[in-house]
């Protein structure tokens, strides 16, 4: 099959059971970097069609390789989001993974870990996204065929935008709160200033609480 794959980049979406930070290596000792992508079906047809077409090519690359044989469709890499009533959403699931290691043909491994950006295009280091978070995929459509399921495509993921980050325990929404009007905290104090004021008063018992 081809070695040039379609490249896309979704729109703006909510990351689903993301793995962007570490991989997820519960049926995988290698393990892989995924995510699901939570996007509104009217701002994901454009994708949609890139996706189908590049279904189209595998199965028809695959019935050449066949020797004429009739060849399946393998399931779609995205999925029409339902309620839990099975009432559709309006909202579409985009599936994305990538193995956390990847060895080419001479023997030499190296690390897939996908690119995480800021906003502002800016790389991202020692960030962990969570579900919830507002993200952007990049990915490449990867076309595959086994007698079992069939020809299809599959996104590998390659980087990720966070336009808006939700990171473990720095969300109060994760724990059920609501924003209300009353006392809103504001560090402004430095290390420094902190270190200066507990120089001015008796040490007490609860320092180390600190």
């Amino acid at each position: 099959m081809k070695n040039k794959y379609t490249k896309i980049v979704t729109p703006l979406g909510v990351a689903q059971y993301p793995w962007l930070s570490s991989p997820d290596t519960k049926f995988s000792e290698i393990g892989e970097y995924k995510t699901n992508l939570i996007v509104s079906k009217k701002d994901s047809q454009e994708i949609i069609n890139l996706i189908d077409s590049a279904r189209e090519e595998s199965v028809k690359l695959a019935a050449e390789k066949s020797n004429g044989k009739k060849v399946k469709q393998a399931d779609a890499p995205y999925y029409d989001e339902v309620d839990d009533e099975g009432k559709p959403t309006g909202n579409v699931i985009f599936k994305f993974k990538c193995k956390a290691k990847v060895t080419t043909k001479s023997g030499e491994s190296f690390d897939n870990k996908p690119t995480l950006f800021d906003a502002k295009g800016k790389p991202m280091l020692n960030v962990n996204v969570w579900g919830g978070s507002e993200i952007k995929v990049s990915a490449e459509l990867i076309p595959y065929f086994t007698a079992m399921v069939g020809a299809g495509v599959s996104m590998r993921l390659r980087a990720a935008q966070i336009i808006k980050l939700i990171e473990g325990g720095s969300n109060s929404s994760g724990y059920g709160f609501k924003e209300e009007e009353g006392y809103e905290h504001s560090e402004t104090k430095s290390t420094e200033e902190f270190e200066q004021d507990d120089s001015k008063t008796e040490v007490s018992e609860d320092k180390d609480d600190f």
